[in-house]
């Protein structure tokens, strides 16, 4: 089993951080590398769930990555709270943990044909 990416998950919860605090007058780095350690603190335990499941840890590296450039933390929302919700959707797609019913699964093939779409055609 892979090690998770310590560098690169720090590397990533900085970024997201920077954009969730993101101003035209500037971002202190101070408050930056603040909420960097809470997003740090909040994938450590999803790290340790993707690790129980056996598959790679680094999965929340690539989310927490995806979050930066994909969405934006809504304004007036508690930005650790949006952080903790939309990670945990996220590793729950990447690696599912709960039974689904046909109801759900109906929309995992929505989230699959999405996918298909965001990649756009694979190379023969």
């Amino acid at each position: 089993m892979k090690d998770v990416d310590l560098a690169a998950l720090q590397i990533a919860c900085r970024n997201l951080a920077r954009g969730a605090l993101w101003s035209e007058q500037g971002t202190p780095e101070i408050a930056v590398a603040k909420l960097a350690g809470e997003f740090m603190r909040i994938v450590a335990t999803q790290v340790a769930d993707v690790i129980e499941c056996g598959r790679d840890p680094n999965i929340v590296t690539r989310a927490v990555s995806y979050l930066t450039y994909t969405h934006v933390a809504p304004v007036g929302v508690d930005v650790k709270w949006w952080f903790t919700e939309l990670l945990t959707c996220l590793v729950e797609l990447a690696v599912p943990s709960m039974i689904q019913t046909p109801e759900s699964s109906a929309f995992l093939l929505d989230v699959q044909e999405g996918i298909a779409e965001s990649l756009g055609p694979g190379e023969d």
